[in-house]
């Protein structure tokens, strides 16, 4: 029963901000189910309000992934409640090797998933591996991609083909960050070797989301090291993805990147305007939506970014139509476009960007912004924050320049070229840029 509202959580955690998911959905539960009525138990100490606010996304969340229209409300639980709750005997059991996996949504699947020529690879071998689960030439399988491009959505199909074909395949999905849990709470509790034990002998497939957030982690990678090769060398099927090539992701170690290189590596690039307008076609299909061929290519057209984009156009049209009362129609896809433009070109702090830029080219911000030519490292990294201030902020060239030192706008319009005709010729730098883009937080 629970599996269920973790799909739709899952779900809503891609809809909503970390901080709103976090405070008021993460610790919900599914507290009963019947045919025609789900009621979801909510800690207490929470803003009832919030809960009407969402009403209708989480309505479709829970419709998206159950594919049931049955009504659901929510029960708020007071402090008192919660401290009268015992836990039964022998329930102190530690249980993350029960049941390890974060549970698949029922809604990515290899069917609606639209690759285009930019991810044709990536979705073969994603199904190839899905239809030969005990072990192909592609062990491992290494998806890597920008994000919201649909590695998650691959990693997930793998898993539930999997399963429809033989639910006693023992299919173990995580992220990165679960499993790091995972590890620090063995550590603290001194039962590392039953975790390692566990992926050994009762994981048959282990599939491994976003790997690059084990940069600098080596505890962390060491201990996967250790289930890959025993994994591996059990014929057990791996795949994992990451928004760079392991070779590129940041204090990965060598020996990981090594055995990642086993297998097959393919990347997924951001979908051309044909692929996103066949995309919405059939996201606005799954809905059972009308929507004209005019009103789906001025989304293709106008949201360029990622996939993820172009689902949540499709949702915000879906929730304008039903408050207004009114048939999508061109008016409601330009409103949709309206608000969505600020996180597609998110407007953040010149400060944000100085410090990402410092980070990670290890150059401390006032060499950045000081006058002068400096090293050439520092050089570099100088037209990357002007390139990134430029695209991630509405501030002019002039206030850019004044920024380093009182650079003219002649050498910010240089940087800037310099920098996106790099990303042309090298897609290692693009990847670069793009993740750096991505870290920037206000």
């Amino acid at each position: 029963m629970q599996v269920e509202w973790e799909r739709c959580l899952n779900y809503l955690r891609g809809m909503l901000s970390d901080s709103v998911y976090k405070t008021y959905f993460a610790s919900t539960k599914l507290s009963s189910q019947t045919v025609g009525h789900a009621v979801i138990s909510v800690p207490p100490g929470l803003d009832t309000s919030v809960y009407s606010a969402y009403k209708e996304l989480i309505r479709l969340a829970w419709r998206e992934t159950t594919h049931s229209d049955a009504p659901m409300e929510f029960e708020f639980q007071s402090q008192e409640t919660v401290s009268q709750q015992v836990t039964p005997p022998g329930d102190h059991v530690f249980k993350d090797f029960v049941k390890p996996s974060v549970p698949l949504s029922g809604s990515f699947r290899f069917e609606n998933f639209v690759p285009g020529d930019k991810a044709q690879l990536a979705f073969n071998a994603a199904l190839a591996v899905a239809r030969n689960p005990d072990g192909t030439q592609y062990n491992p399988l290494f998806i890597y991609g920008s994000s919201g491009l649909g590695k998650t959505h691959l990693l997930q199909a793998i898993g539930n083909y999997i399963l429809e074909e033989d639910p006693n395949k023992r299919v173990c999905y995580l992220t990165s960050e679960d499993f790091s849990q995972q590890y620090l709470k063995c550590l603290r509790e001194s039962r590392v070797t039953e975790m390692s034990d566990f992926y050994r002998n009762e994981v048959d497939i282990l599939l491994i989301d976003d790997i690059q957030n084990w940069t600098g982690k080596y505890e962390t990678q060491n201990e996967f090291f250790l289930i890959f090769n025993a994994l591996h060398q059990a014929g057990k099927q791996i795949v994992l993805t990451s928004d760079a090539p392991a070779v590129e992701v940041k204090n990965l170690s060598d020996r990981l990147v090594s055995r990642f290189a086993w297998g097959l590596t393919v990347d997924i690039q951001p979908p051309d305007v044909e692929t996103r307008e066949a995309i919405l076609h059939k996201k606005a299909e799954e809905r059972h939506l009308e929507i004209s061929d005019e009103v789906l290519h001025f989304l293709a057209e106008k949201i360029a970014s990622n996939v993820r984009c172009l689902e949540s156009a499709i949702i915000k049209l879906t929730l304008q139509s039903s408050l207004m009362n009114h048939d999508i129609d061109m008016g409601i896809a330009q409103k949709v476009v309206a608000e969505i433009a600020p996180t597609l070109r998110r407007r953040v702090s010149l400060d944000a960007v100085l410090h990402a830029v410092s980070q990670h080219y290890e150059v401390p911000e006032s060499k950045l912004t000081e006058p002068g030519r400096g090293t050439k490292e520092i050089s570099k990294a100088r037209q990357v924050a002007m390139y990134l201030m430029r695209e991630c902020s509405s501030i002019s060239l002039q206030s850019i320049g004044s920024r380093f030192g009182g650079k003219d706008h002649s050498t910010v319009v240089h940087a800037i070229k310099s920098v996106k005709k790099e990303m042309e010729t090298d897609s290692s730098f693009a990847r670069l840029i793009e993740t750096l883009k991505n870290s920037i937080h206000d």
